[in-house]
């Protein structure tokens, strides 16, 4: 759902000339980052069809690593990415992230154009509050990979990069792709993520146990007050 909305935002955005885009942020992420530039190096887990590239190459991005889990999706995301021009390097990688690797873990995928699609059941709530959003009853085995074991084999070392953001949108497993990673996370410079402060997702980590990670291992929310944190969005937090 999240996604769709950012299509949508996307879209309106390529009204407002080149030239004018960077005057109008639609949220503390974009302004945070903007200033930061460049942020060489883009991790991106959950990649869905890259709605982010053009974005990612206006914060000077050398590297963009998109990671997807669901094969049909990572098919288009390929023909998008290798379709795009300019000196940004974008690989595509087809995989399902996770704490631990080698494991064999259900995948279920939802109607529509499969950004909700989880390794997790819906919960009645989502249920209620996106009433077009269902599960389709088909499910996928896939077996895991760690984020650090998919960054070795493309060659990527974070701590070469001068900035760099991890990028997590994973329907509720955001937790267990941090802790895939373990003490790389204080590599990257930003990390921004999906959470919930409502069960999205049967089992699914919640903010507060979200939150509560990432900040131990030395980053701090800076798109939000706590107070003001979504229901069910994006936030980014920064490397102290």
């Amino acid at each position: 759902m999240v996604k769709f909305l950012k299509g949508v935002e996307h879209s309106i955005k390529k009204i407002i000339p080149n030239n004018m885009r960077k005057y109008v942020r639609s949220s503390r992420y974009e302004l945070v980052t903007y200033k930061s530039r460049p942020i060489e190096l883009i991790v991106h887990v959950g990649a869905h069809f890259a709605e982010d590239a053009e974005h990612y190459e206006g914060l000077g991005a050398k590297t963009v690593l998109w990671i997807e889990a669901d094969p049909d999706t990572h098919a288009k995301l390929t023909e998008i990415v290798n379709a795009r021009k300019g000196s940004c390097r974008h690989i595509a990688h087809l995989g399902l992230v996770s704490q631990n690797p080698g494991e064999v873990l259900e995948f279920h995928r939802f109607n529509g154009d499969g950004s909700s699609s989880s390794v997790y059941h819906a919960t009645e709530q989502q249920k209620q509050r996106f009433e077009k959003v269902k599960e389709t009853g088909e499910v996928l085995k896939l077996t895991t990979q760690t984020l650090d074991q998919i960054l070795s084999q493309h060659g990527i070392d974070v701590a070469q990069a001068n900035t760099s953001m991890l990028v997590v949108d994973v329907q509720g497993h955001e937790l267990s792709v941090m802790k895939g990673v373990g003490h790389g996370l204080a590599a990257f410079s930003f990390c921004k993520t999906e959470v919930s402060r409502v069960p999205m997702y049967v089992d699914a980590v919640l903010f507060p146990e979200l939150d509560s990670y990432i900040c131990g291992h030395g980053f701090q929310l800076v798109s939000h007050l706590y107070w003001r944190v979504p229901k069910h969005g994006d936030v980014l937090y920064q490397r102290n």
